[in-house]
C-alpha cells in the first residue's frame, strides 16, 4: 500500500517537473532572442543615445513630444502646444521640471515619487536585457496566451527597488508588446501597449504607444521620428540654471 502510494506521488511529481523545466527553457528562449533583437551582449553599448519625436493625444489634446535618452539613465522629454511646454529632465541624480506658460518660466525639482518614477523611464535597458548575464532583477515565466491573434509569454518581472510589471512578448518576435505595471495588491495600476514595431538601425521599436489605466486610455504617442546615437551631450540633461 505504502509502494502504491509512492508511486502515485511520483506520478504527478513527473509532469510538473516537466512542465518547469520546459517552461524555464522557453524562458531562457525567448529572453536570448529579445536580448539579440537589440544587439546582443556586445553590441548593447553601440545603442548610447536616442532621440524621438512625435505627437501624443492626452486629456483631448494633441501635443508635440520630443525624447532624448542616453545611457544609462539619462533623459530629457518636452511636451509642448502652441503657446505651453513642459520639460522634464533626469541627468543620474537630479530630477527637476520646466514650465513655459506663454511668457512665464519656472524651474522646480521634482519630489521624491516623481523622481523615482522619472528615474525608472530614463533607465536605457530594459530589465529583461541583461537578466541572462547578471540576474539582478527576478524574473518568471507566468503563463502562454494568444493576445490580439499572437502567441504571447507573459514575464513577472521584480525590481529590487519597484513594484512587479507583468511583460508581454509576442514569443515569434520576442517584442514588447504590453507591459502592466503592478500595484502592492497585485492589482493592474498602469498598462502599456506597444505597436507598429519598425527598425531603424537595425534595432526595433514601437511606433505608436498606448497607456491606459484601469482600463481608460489616457494617452496616445504615435512616432514620428528616431534617431540612433544623436551625439547628444550629458550637460543637456541637467536642470537649466534659473
Amino acid at each position: 500500500m505504502l509502494a502504491k502510494l509512492i508511486l502515485v506521488c511520483l506520478l504527478y511529481l513527473l509532469p510538473i517537473h516537466g512542465f518547469a523545466q520546459e517552461d524555464a527553457l522557453m524562458l531562457e528562449s525567448v529572453l536570448q532572442r529579445f536580448t539579440k533583437a537589440y544587439g546582443g551582449f556586445r553590441d548593447a553599448n553601440a545603442l548610447s543615445s536616442l532621440s524621438v519625436e512625435g505627437s501624443i493625444l492626452q486629456n483631448g489634446q494633441i501635443f508635440d513630444f520630443l525624447m532624448r535618452k542616453k545611457r544609462p539613465h539619462s533623459m530629457r522629454y518636452r511636451l509642448s502646444s502652441e503657446f505651453n511646454s513642459v520639460i522634464t529632465g533626469f541627468d543620474g541624480s537630479q530630477g527637476w521640471i520646466l514650465t513655459k506658460n506663454n511668457q512665464e518660466v519656472s524651474i522646480d525639482l521634482l519630489d521624491q515619487e516623481a523622481r523615482r518614477k522619472i528615474r525608472d523611464q530614463s533607465r536605457f535597458d530594459s530589465p529583461l536585457f541583461y537578466h541572462l548575464q547578471k540576474r539582478e532583477n527576478q524574473i518568471e515565466l507566468i503563463e502562454r496566451i494568444t493576445l490580439d491573434e499572437r502567441s504571447v509569454l507573459v514575464l513577472e518581472v521584480i525590481e529590487y527597488d519597484s513594484e512587479a510589471s507583468r511583460y508581454y512578448l509576442d514569443l515569434e518576435t520576442a517584442h514588447i508588446v504590453r507591459v502592466d505595471h503592478l500595484d502592492a495588491d497585485g492589482g493592474i495600476s498602469i498598462q502599456t501597449l506597444y505597436r507598429d514595431y519598425r527598425e531603424v538601425e537595425g534595432f526595433p521599436f514601437a511606433f505608436e504607444i498606448e497607456t491606459r489605466v484601469n482600463g481608460e486610455t489616457k494617452s496616445l504617442a504615435k512616432v514620428n521620428s528616431i534617431d540612433v546615437n544623436p551625439g547628444v551631450l550629458s550637460f543637456y540633461f541637467a536642470k537649466p540654471k534659473g
